[in-house]
């Protein structure tokens, strides 16, 4: 059988058997982190702890199971290098990985460092057929009616720490995909809130219609991956804010899914 690629806007999916694929993300920083360059600053942990989150949530997000995370750290191993890996050791814990076998990298061991720099690649696996929406694999699951639901709040650069409960956090993105009404999950980054709804929208073959007078700001962008989209049926918004509640994370209704 020819093995199968596919692009499915931010995840790469390599089709190895029927109902068997890989899922692939990646996520890069630069200028954000300890050094004497950094523009941003903050601990090695922190940078660890965000650089893995992006592409964990956008493999999550899909349906797949992470199985390994690849870190290319373009700094010295000690001491920003293992700062940085112990965020990611701990983030990818959060995932129910295991540390101790679930990495692997490398670092820079050959000329000095003055500004931080990383790339982290998550590899997942789903089942799912090969249009992408069979068992394991979520996408395109927006239905004409759906609500658009923002959980957490758009945040980048100074503004995202580490403890904050207006972000979203992979226990959080854990408990929106278990519950049952979900439909399309989509982490929000850089490009804001507006653009990835309109991107879940597409997914369906539907058009996004923003609610007006929105609550926050729907352009503004959410950094590494501080909040995320998720569809529901028409109906379901007060029964999903009481399931997300244990998990303390704001969420607000920002449109629906119409027809075209």
């Amino acid at each position: 059988m020819a093995v199968q690629i596919s692009k499915f806007d931010d995840v790469s999916v390599i089709t190895l058997l029927p109902g068997r694929k890989l899922v692939i993300a990646c996520d890069s920083l630069g200028a954000i982190g300890p050094k004497e360059l950094d523009q941003v600053k903050v601990s090695g942990y922190t940078v660890g702890r965000f650089a893995c989150r992006v592409p964990l949530m956008e493999v999550i997000a899909v349906g797949a199971r992470p199985l390994l995370v690849v870190n290319t750290l373009c700094v010295e191993p000690t001491p920003t290098g293992e700062e940085i890996l112990s965020g990611i050791r701990d983030e990818i814990e959060a995932a129910g990985l295991d540390p101790r076998i679930s990495i692997t990298g490398s670092m820079e061991k050959n000329v000095p460092v003055s500004q931080t720099g990383l790339g982290v690649t998550v590899i997942g696996l789903a089942n799912g057929d090969a249009s992408g929406k069979g068992e394991g694999l979520r996408w395109g699951l927006g239905a004409p009616g759906d609500t658009v639901v923002v959980v957490g709040m758009p945040k980048v650069g100074s503004e995202v720490r580490l403890g904050d409960n207006e972000i979203a956090d992979i226990p959080t993105l854990l408990r929106v995909a278990d519950y049952p009404s979900a439909g399309d999950i989509l982490p929000v980054g850089s490009s804001g809130i507006l653009s990835e709804a309109r991107k879940m929208a597409r997914r369906s073959g539907l058009l996004f219609v923003p609610n007006p007078g929105s609550e926050i700001d729907l352009e503004k962008s959410a950094g590494p991956s501080t909040c995320l989209l998720v569809s529901l049926p028409s109906g379901k918004w007060a029964d999903f804010c009481e399931h997300l509640a244990p998990t303390g994370r704001p969420c607000f209704e920002v449109g629906r899914l119409v027809a075209k």
